[in-house]
């Protein structure tokens, strides 16, 4: 049927038909491993931000000093949170601000991973110690909150918090099951990507804010372009929302395939919320994790950007850049950090994103074809820093925003 709104259906057809062919061809040369005259079809990774462009970045920030053996340490006294530090993004970006002076606070469930972490940082075992790591459930927000407090304990000024610690949903979770709730009961990857990192920012928002030394204290949410999935519906309180519901018969009938994207949108809201320290979004595009499974690690480390690297060139802008290069990435605005173009080029936004796009499930198939393009394309179209419009959902209803945070404060009351 045709929806309100919509161009030309034969119009749009052809546009999808298109990016279909498109889809197919980036298919069959991403796995062609044969070269021609010297010509791989596997198009190179991108570099990312050269070494020397991260030291750049960051002395501009927070200033710092060059120590006896020329090494560069911009952030000498500066404190770094990193939630899901034990690997992928988290080990990356724990190991270059340890690099440059900080001291890091490692939080992640793997234990083993942890000690690993502190054990490759810390080679000299003489030197004080400039790494702590603290064991964290982010299913259990008591773990949380008790890790909020031990870090509150131990240091009066945070200068940066990552939230980085992430979950989707295999394809084989049942609903309903233990495997998909929190230790409270609720939906689980709600509560590990977005209400323990509402917790822990809401408890350590004092040293955050604090104004001493400048600059001030900055958050980044690691989010992604899957929050185009979904328009916020299922995350309006009534009481709860519904993507935060553990039971099968309260849930959305897409459930499992838009938990992910309800819980990134959830971010954003939240980034946009925050009032006493600068937040902001960056959206990594697909990288070569754990986050999908063992199963799908070894397609991801072929196809997706490296963690390190491109990878991590998001991050690394929403860490580093000044507030004016940020402009409105930053707390109430309209855009993210990213690093790949192919977002823009997917045409008719304003269709696929309408609420009859919506209901009757364009929008989910859209978005989802819309990944595969990305997946496939995003080495053609990197860039070192792109600020980019995130979705109408994610800026343009305040009250909606204002009413789910105001039901987060709520839902975290007992851990605060």
């Amino acid at each position: 049927p045709e929806l309100p709104g919509l161009p030309d259906l034969f119009e749009l057809r052809m546009h999808f038909v298109l990016l279909l062919r498109v889809a197919l061809q980036l298919v069959i040369l991403s796995f062609t491993t044969e070269s021609v005259e010297g010509f791989s079809f596997i198009p190179p990774q991108p570099a990312g931000l050269s070494h020397e462009k991260i030291v750049e970045l960051a002395h501009k920030r927070y200033g710092g000093r060059h120590d006896k053996n020329g090494e560069s340490l911009p952030m000498e006294g500066r404190v770094v949170c990193i939630t899901g530090a034990a690997g992928g993004i988290g080990r990356a970006l724990s190991s270059i601000c340890h690099g440059f002076g900080a001291t890091i606070v490692a939080m992640d469930r793997n234990t083993t991973g942890l000690d690993e972490l502190k054990q490759s940082l810390e080679d000299d075992q003489t030197a004080a110690s400039r790494i702590l790591c603290l064991p964290t459930q982010h299913e259990d927000l008591a773990s949380v909150s008790q890790s909020a407090d031990e870090i509150l304990s131990r240091f009066e000024r945070i200068d940066l918090l990552i939230c980085n610690a992430g979950m989707t949903y295999r394809e084989e979770a049942e609903l309903g099951s233990k495997s998909m709730k929190s230790s409270h009961g609720y939906d689980l990857a709600f509560t590990v990507n977005y209400l323990s990192h509402f917790l822990l920012v809401e408890k350590l928002m004092p040293a955050l804010s604090s104004s001493m030394p400048s600059p001030m204290g900055r958050i980044v949410h690691l989010t992604s372009t899957y929050h185009w999935k979904v328009d916020g519906s299922e995350l309006i309180p009534q009481p709860i929302p519904i993507a935060y519901q553990s039971d099968p018969t309260k849930q959305g009938p897409k459930h499992k395939e838009r938990s992910y994207g309800n819980t990134k949108l959830a971010q954003i809201w939240n980034s946009r919320s925050i009032k006493g320290c600068e937040s902001v979004c960056a959206c990594p595009t697909w990288v070569g994790t754990g986050i999908g499974g063992e199963d799908a690690r070894d397609f991801l480390e072929r196809m997706a950007f490296p963690v390190g690297g491109a990878g991590i060139a998001s991050a690394l802008n929403a860490m580093f850049r000044s507030s004016a290069e940020l402009g409105d990435a930053l707390n109430d605005g309209d855009c993210l950090v990213a690093n790949s173009r192919i977002l823009e080029l997917l045409p008719f936004k304003k269709a696929w994103t309408s609420e009859s796009a919506s209901k009757n499930g364009w929008r989910d198939g859209i978005v989802d074809f819309g990944g595969l393009i990305l997946l496939l394309g995003q080495r053609f179209t990197f860039e070192d820093f792109i600020i980019q419009r995130s979705s109408p959902e994610s800026y343009e209803n305040r009250e909606r925003r204002d009413s789910f945070y105001r039901w987060s404060l709520q839902e975290v009351e007992p851990w605060l």
